[in-house]
Formats: structure tokens, C-alpha cells, sequence
């Protein structure tokens, strides 16, 4: 009891000290140097920080944005499906999709095509996914490429069928700047045709609401994360970013709200219909579900 005593009091008291020691990191790390520096180590610490819960969150945005499975359905070989995978980091969400994607075709029959854009702004980033997509065998149906969520000045208006965002939204301080270029590159619902699905996945401070297991949630960000990133890692200053950006970021209803009042376009009309935001682990992670419109 007392060792577990020492241990409640420690953490806390090293996550105070790194914050005096380490000087404040930038909340602008769209350009992506803070993963180039912990790139080769991401996976490993991104699964160990969840305790593996991760995946099953990215699971559940690839589900809801596919309807489980029926965007995949199609009508001859010449109609594919575009996704867009923002901040895809080492293509965790790329792969589970394209894996998705194969699981279905053999479960039905489908004509369709899919073809993954991943786009990051880390380099280092990128090139473990990259070898991560090379040893999955799905360079056919993954591309990545290096960019800012905030200019995708090289992809066509009205192309995408789906996108993808997890855990990048908050490190990027022109929200939206973002948002409304994904806006733009997503096709949009109309009378001729349904809208494109965009999937969110973030982390933000649990409310009060959540009772002692938010609670719980709320003090192992706050805390546990930067002091077991920063050993991990070897990156102090980098996970206490982690820790800030999520205490700085919206809450889901701000974040909500600030979705469906954006003004994007030329007419400024364009902006999210927000369909859903899901709690995931006690209010620590929100998958906001939406739909472009003008």
C-alpha cells in the first residue's frame, strides 16, 4: 500500500517537475518536427500510452465512415473509391482500412476499387509507413504523400469520397484553415448525390459528467502520459505537448460547434454537419462523425 502511496504521489510530482525543467513546446506542430523526432519509436508508445485501446478506436471511425462496409459496394471496374487519411502518421488507419476494404471483397461481391491517400507532414513519419505498407503488401492500394492539412493545394475540389483524421486535428492551430480545405476536397451532398462521410478521432480532458472513471481518464492524461512518453521516448518535451494540446484543445461541443459554423468556399457557405460524436473511454476520446454541405 505504501509503495503504490509513493507512486500516486511521484507521477504527479515528475510531471510538475518536467514542466519547470523543459521549456513549453510550440502548439503548432503541423509542420511535423515533433514526430520526426519520435517517428521510430511512435508505434511501440503510441500502443503502449492506450494500453492497445487505439486500434479498436481506429477500428470503430473506419466502421462508421464506411457504414460498415457499404461504401465499398460499387458498380463496375472503372468506379473507385477515394479516401483521404489526414495526419496519417504510420499509415495505422490507411492499413486497417485497406485491410477492411479486402475483408469485404471477399465476403461480397463488388466491382470497386479503393485507392488511400495518406498525407502527414512528417517525413520520418511517412517512411515508416511507408515500410509498413511495402510489408502488408498494399502499395496498390496506398499512396503517401508529405503535407499540411492546412494547404492540399495539389488535390482536386469535390474528389474524396471519405476522410480520415486521428489524433492531428488538435496539434494544428488554423483549425479552420483545415477544415475547410477538407471541406473543399471532399464531394459535398446535393440532390444528385449523398455527401462524403469525414471521420474525427481526438483526445480531450473528460468532463465532470464522467464520473470517477473520467476522473481517472482525466488525471492519467494530465499526468501518467507525459512522465511514461518522456521515458519511453526519451522526448520529455515532446509528450508534454501531448498533455497540453489536449488540455488547450475544444471540448466536443465547442469543437461541434465549430464545424458546423464555418464558412468555407468562395460563397462562404460551405460548412460540417456534424451526424454524430461518439464517446469513446469515458470521455477521453470523441469520434465526431460529419457530412460536407453548402
Amino acid at each position: 500500500m505504501l509503495k503504490f502511496l509513493m507512486i500516486i504521489c511521484v507521477i504527479p510530482l515528475t510531471a510538475f517537475v518536467l514542466n519547470i525543467i523543459y521549456e513549453k513546446p510550440p502548439t503548432d506542430h503541423g509542420k511535423g518536427t515533433m514526430f520526426d523526432i519520435i517517428a521510430s519509436r511512435y508505434d511501440f508508445i503510441n500502443r503502449a500510452l492506450a494500453l492497445n485501446m487505439d486500434i479498436g478506436w481506429r477500428k470503430r471511425m473506419i466502421a462508421e465512415v464506411t457504414s460498415h462496409g457499404e461504401i465499398f459496394k460499387g458498380g463496375d471496374s472503372h468506379d473507385t473509391l477515394n479516401v483521404l487519411d489526414l495526419a496519417t502518421g504510420t499509415a495505422d488507419v490507411a492499413i486497417l482500412l485497406a485491410k477492411e476494404y479486402a475483408n469485404f471483397v471477399q465476403r461480397s461481391e463488388t466491382k470497386r476499387s479503393i485507392s488511400i491517400l495518406g498525407v502527414d507532414p512528417s517525413i520520418n513519419m511517412i517512411t515508416v509507413g511507408r515500410e509498413k505498407i511495402e510489408k502488408e503488401n498494399l502499395s496498390t492500394k496506398i499512396k503517401l504523400d508529405l503535407g499540411d492539412a492546412r494547404n492540399l493545394e495539389d488535390l482536386n475540389d469535390d474528389n474524396f469520397d471519405a476522410a480520415t483524421m486521428s489524433f492531428g486535428i488538435r496539434n494544428v492551430p488554423e483549425k479552420e484553415t483545415a477544415l475547410c480545405e477538407i471541406h473543399r476536397v471532399l464531394k459535398k451532398e446535393s440532390n444528385e448525390q449523398s455527401g462524403a462521410k469525414l471521420g474525427i478521432l481526438e483526445f480531450s480532458e473528460p468532463g465532470d459528467d464522467f464520473g470517477i472513471m473520467g476522473a481517472g481518464a482525466r488525471l492519467f492524461i494530465r499526468y501518467i502520459v507525459p512522465v511514461i512518453g518522456a521515458m519511453l521516448s526519451g522526448a520529455p518535451r515532446e509528450y508534454m505537448h501531448l498533455q497540453n494540446s489536449i488540455k488547450e484543445f475544444p471540448s466536443p461541443v465547442e469543437f461541434a460547434a465549430l464545424m458546423e459554423g464555418l464558412t468555407c468556399g468562395e460563397n462562404r457557405k460551405g460548412k460540417f454537419r456534424v451526424d454524430n460524436v461518439i464517446q469513446l473511454n469515458y470521455g477521453s476520446v470523441q469520434l465526431y462523425l460529419a457530412t460536407p454541405i453548402v
